[in-house]
C-alpha cells in the first residue's frame, strides 16, 4: 500500500512540475504572439489566481486564513514576501521569456539554487560538498552552453535575456528562503493566498493595467485561463499533494523535470529553435538541481537514519535552515513542501 501511495505521489509531483513548466510557454504565448505587456501579464496573472486561491482557502483554511488576518507583525511580514518574493520572482521569470523563451528563463531561474545551497552552507558554518561543487560547476558550463550555443565569443541569446535570468535566480532566492517563518506558522496554502492576494494589488496599484492597450482576443482569454487555471492553480495542488505521498526528497528529484517540459512545451507548441548546445545545457542544469537537492535532503537523514516521516524530515530541514532550496514547510494539514523544486526546489509556493 506505501509503494502505491509513493508511486501516485510521484506521478502528481511530475504533473505539478509539467504544469509548471507549461505556464511558462502560456507566458510566451501571449507575450511573444499576442503581444501583453510584460507588466499586464504580471498583473493579471496574479489578480485571476489569488482569486482562485482565496475561494479555496475560504473553502479549506478558513479560522487560520482569520486569525492571521488579526495579526499586523505577521502581515508585516507577508508584505515584505510579497513584493521581494512573489511580485519579484513573477516579474523577473516573465522578464526572462519576454526576451528569449520559456525554457531558457526556466533553466537560467533554476541556477538560483545554487546560491540557495552556498547561503545555507555559509549559515551552517560549513564548507560545501563535493557534491554541491559539482552542481556550481554544472550550474556554469551549462549556463555557458546555452548562453553562446557552443561560440564562446559572443553570445547567442540578447545580453537583456542574459540579465533577467541573473535577477530571476536572485529572485528565487528571496522567494524561497523569505517565507520560511510564515510556512511553519501558518502552513503553505494560507501564506500564498494572502501573499499573493498582496501582490496582486501591489502590482496593480502601481501599474494600473486598465490604462494599458491590450486587445484582449480570445486567444488571449484562452491564454491567459491556461496560465492561471493549468500553470498556477493545478500545478501547486499537484505538485503539495504529490510531495505529501512521495515525499520532499523524492518530489525535489521528480520536481527538476520542469526545465526539461518548458524547452520541451516552448519547441513543440510555438516552435522555439533549439540547438544541441541548449539540450546540453539544460541537461546540466538538471543534473545540477539533482545533485544539490539531494544532498540537502540525505543530510537530515544522516542525524535520524531510522525515520522514514516525510514530515520529521521537513522539521529538520527547517530547524537547519537547509529547506527552502527545495521544499515549503508543511501546513497544520501534514503538507509538505516544494520549491517550486519547481519548488520551486521550491517554484516555489507560486511561480
Amino acid at each position: 500500500m506505501r509503494g502505491s501511495s509513493v508511486a501516485k505521489g510521484v506521478l502528481l509531483t511530475a504533473a505539478g512540475a509539467i504544469c509548471w513548466g507549461f505556464s511558462g510557454t502560456c507566458a510566451q504565448l501571449l507575450m511573444d504572439f499576442y503581444g501583453v505587456p510584460l507588466a499586464w501579464n504580471v498583473c493579471v496573472r496574479l489578480v485571476f489566481a489569488s482569486l482562485l486561491y482565496l475561494v479555496f482557502c475560504t473553502a479549506t483554511h478558513r479560522d487560520e486564513l482569520l486569525c492571521l488576518l488579526k495579526q499586523p507583525r505577521e502581515l508585516g511580514r507577508l508584505l515584505a514576501f510579497s513584493i521581494f518574493g512573489v511580485l519579484l520572482v513573477q516579474v523577473c521569470y516573465q522578464g526572462c521569456i519576454s526576451v528569449s523563451n520559456a525554457g531558457t528563463a526556466t533553466v537560467f531561474e533554476r541556477c538560483g539554487l545554487i546560491l540557495i545551497m552556498l547561503i545555507t552552507c555559509v549559515k551552517a558554518r560549513r564548507a560545501p560538498m563535493r557534491r554541491e561543487l559539482l552542481g556550481v560547476v554544472l550550474a556554469i558550463v551549462g549556463t555557458i552552453c546555452i548562453a553562446t550555443k557552443g561560440n564562446l565569443g559572443m553570445l547567442a541569446i540578447p545580453a537583456e535575456a542574459l540579465m533577467w535570468g541573473a535577477a530571476s535566480a536572485c529572485a528565487l532566492v528571496f522567494y524561497t528562503m523569505m517565507p520560511v517563518h510564515l510556512l511553519e506558522r501558518w502552513g503553505s496554502v494560507v501564506t500564498t493566498t494572502v501573499s499573493m492576494t498582496m501582490a496582486a494589488v501591489i502590482a496593480n496599484a502601481v501599474v494600473q493595467p486598465w490604462n494599458m492597450h491590450v486587445e484582449v482576443t480570445p486567444g488571449v482569454v484562452a491564454a491567459m485561463a491556461a496560465l492561471v487555471i493549468i500553470g498556477t492553480f493545478f500545478a501547486y495542488l499537484l505538485f503539495l499533494q504529490g510531495v505529501k505521498l512521495a515525499g520532499p526528497m523524492r518530489a525535489g528529484l521528480v520536481g527538476s523535470i520542469e526545465p526539461v517540459a518548458a524547452m520541451a512545451f516552448s519547441t513543440l507548441w510555438l516552435g522555439t529553435p533549439i540547438t544541441p548546445f541548449d539540450i546540453a545545457g539544460c541537461a546540466l542544469i538538471v543534473i545540477m538541481v539533482l545533485l544539490v537537492t539531494q544532498r540537502e535532503e540525505e543530510a537530515p537523514r544522516e542525524v535520524d537514519p531510522s525515520s522514514g516521516d516525510a514530515q520529521a524530515v521537513e522539521v529538520k530541514l527547517s530547524v537547519e535552515g537547509a529547506q527552502a532550496a527545495d521544499s515549503e514547510p508543511s501546513d497544520k494539514s501534514a503538507q509538505t513542501p516544494k520549491v517550486e523544486l519547481s519548488g520551486k526546489a521550491a517554484k516555489p509556493i507560486f511561480k
